[in-house]
């Protein structure tokens, strides 16, 4: 018999693994689909996820076996990063059917962010679940609880103060900001990367009065909006030269494979800026800005990491809204239960129905065989009869099995009580 599959989250995250450790794990956009292709083999692996973003990286999978989640993680530990298995299994963890569900559903709804309550997650898993319905690697069982965890990230930001008071690390590094160089009004800023957290970023600065921003992108038309949006001037990366002078802000997010910034080239910029204090924020991971830049005079370096400190912004407000945010996520555990339950009991209907109808046509020959071929009204009343009464005895246990609230335990008794698997297996 068909070892029954489970589903099993994987990975590892800012709870439970350093930056340097992270930036090891993280898998770009780029790379997903390879992922994917390779990960789920079919075999033991059956449907997969891939979420991989500064703070995780994680893999939800249909997994066949005892032993699936060890498999697993086992397999995700071997490839497709340069993190050693040893140093793999010391920082990563693998969780099993409903413990794996409600880490799924709080990351959904931000309950398992650095900065609790974050929206930003809720896009980046919506990314990644339709990177691999394009892959070709989400079964019915996996949608079921994948599409579910979306539902629980929506409730969350539109039922509780949560959503109503938003905070992401874009915020952090806007506070970190402030607490550095105090009254921002007038500082000028350099903005590397066009993405989501430095538009957010961006804007939070022009709250604060911000004085010249410059935008860079490896993409220009993407710096060229961002800079269009705010009121800042897009720039060549070539040409930091040239404005390194009116620059107090450094604030870097970009997907490049390695360091943007090195100690050289930041030492470079510093001596046009006669030493005068650099803040720079990198929240790329892998990291933008090599860590020994820090070591330069006048320069200020904070990582994603370094901004846990100032995290705390409204926490207290945002802690009290967790109760029903968890409120929320055990009701969406019970419905994806009730879901996939529905689902498991399918094939049990499926196989009831054709079981009593293979009964009801081999008696219903059997009678006719005495029937005059010609005499047609008889014939087609008795047929008539024959599927009234089936309709009629399927839905009595049909009904109880989709209405129950032991679906599965129901189909089991049914299957059972009417001997389907050797049905079934007969008529193969």
């Amino acid at each position: 018999m068909t070892p029954p599959s489970k589903f099993v989250a994987v990975g590892l995250s800012h709870k439970t693994a350093p930056l340097e450790i992270r930036e090891k794990v993280f898998i770009p956009e780029s790379s997903v689909g390879q992922c994917l292709r390779r990960l789920v083999d079919r075999e033991v692996i059956e449907a997969g996820v891939l979420l991989s973003t500064c703070n995780r990286t994680e893999l939800y999978a249909m997994a066949r076996g005892e032993d699936a989640p060890d498999h697993v993680l086992q397999s995700f530990g071997w490839w497709p990063h340069e993190l050693p298995l040893d140093t793999w299994r010391r920082y990563a963890y693998g969780l099993t059917d409903d413990e794996a569900i409600v880490h799924l559903l709080r990351v959904a709804g931000g309950l398992e962010s650095m900065i609790l309550g974050e929206a930003q997650v809720l896009g980046q898993l919506k990314e990644a679940l339709a990177h691999a319905r394009r892959e070709g690697r989400v079964d019915p069982r996996l949608q079921i609880i994948a599409q579910g965890a979306l539902r629980p990230g929506k409730r969350v930001r539109h039922e509780t103060d949560l959503g109503r008071r938003p905070v992401s690390v874009s915020h952090a590094a806007v506070a970190k900001c402030q607490e550095v160089l105090g009254d921002l009004a007038g500082r000028g800023a350099l903005v590397v990367g066009a993405g989501t957290m430095n538009q957010i970023a961006l804007r939070l600065l022009k709250n604060q009065r911000i004085g010249d921003v410059y935008v860079t992108s490896r993409t220009s038309e993407r710096a060229d909006r961002l800079a269009a949006l705010v009121g800042g001037t897009p720039l060549e990366f070539d040409h930091i030269d040239d404005v390194i002078e009116r620059i107090d802000i450094i604030i870097s997010s970009t997907s490049a494979a390695e360091h943007v910034f090195d100690a050289t080239r930041i030492q470079h910029l510093q001596a046009h800026r006669h030493l005068r204090p650099l803040l720079i924020i990198d929240l790329a991971v892998p990291r933008d800005v090599d860590p020994g830049v820090d070591r330069v005079p006048g320069v200020h370096l904070f990582n994603i990491d370094d901004l846990q400190s100032v995290a705390t912004i409204n926490l207290e407000e945002r802690k009290a809204s967790t109760p029903a945010a968890e409120w929320i996520v055990a009701q969406e555990l019970a419905r994806i239960r009730r879901a996939l339950e529905a689902r498991g009991s399918a094939p049990a209907v499926e196989a009831l129905v054709r079981r009593i109808e293979r009964l009801r046509d081999s008696e219903l020959d059997r009678q006719l065989a005495g029937i005059a071929p010609d005499d047609l009204r008889t014939r087609s009343a008795m047929r008539r009869l024959a599927e009234g009464l089936t309709a009629k005895f399927l839905d009595g246990p049909v009904r109880s099995l989709r209405n129950s609230p032991d679906p599965v335990l129901e189909a089991s008794v049914l299957a059972d009580a009417f001997d389907l698997e050797s049905d079934e297996a007969s008529h193969a």
